[in-house]
């Protein structure tokens, strides 16, 4: 199936043959205009993720589809022995024409891993509003 963004590039929308499968929030087109970070093509690409996969292994597919570096997560602890909270900070990297750094800050969880997601949920949001990914 192809779709055509705002822009009027052309996005191929995948959904594994089974059209239900697409979830709004989990399916997104990646726009690379080609000169910012060395390539020649300005064609936007298409990834489609399972509905449960957690932001943080989508963050590194999209990553890794627009050829920056694996995002770092970085976390602290905060608190008491009886009562932490642990904090992460997501960094991506995006080198071209003009590098880039996006940092999102997880809200404070009991578990790294919840901290780890809210901050990757971040840094999609971010990706998507700098024109990276686009929602299809």
């Amino acid at each position: 199936m192809e779709k055509n963004v705002p822009d009027g590039l052309p996005v191929e929308v995948s959904t594994g043959g089974d059209p239900m499968a697409m979830d709004v929030l989990t399916d997104c087109a990646l726009q690379n205009s080609g000169e910012a970070n060395g390539h020649s093509e300005g064609r936007v690409r298409s990834i489609s993720f399972t509905g449960n996969e957690p932001a943080s292994l989508r963050l590194r597919k999209i990553c890794a589809a627009i050829g920056c570096k694996e995002p770092s997560f970085d976390f602290e602890k905060q608190g008491p022995p009886h009562n932490i909270l642990f904090t992460c900070k997501v960094s991506v990297c995006l080198e071209g024409f003009v590098n880039t750094v996006i940092e999102c800050l997880g809200d404070p969880k009991p578990k790294e891993e919840d901290t780890q997601e809210h901050a990757a949920q971040g840094a999609l949001w971010c990706l998507e509003r700098f024109g990276h990914t686009k929602q299809s």
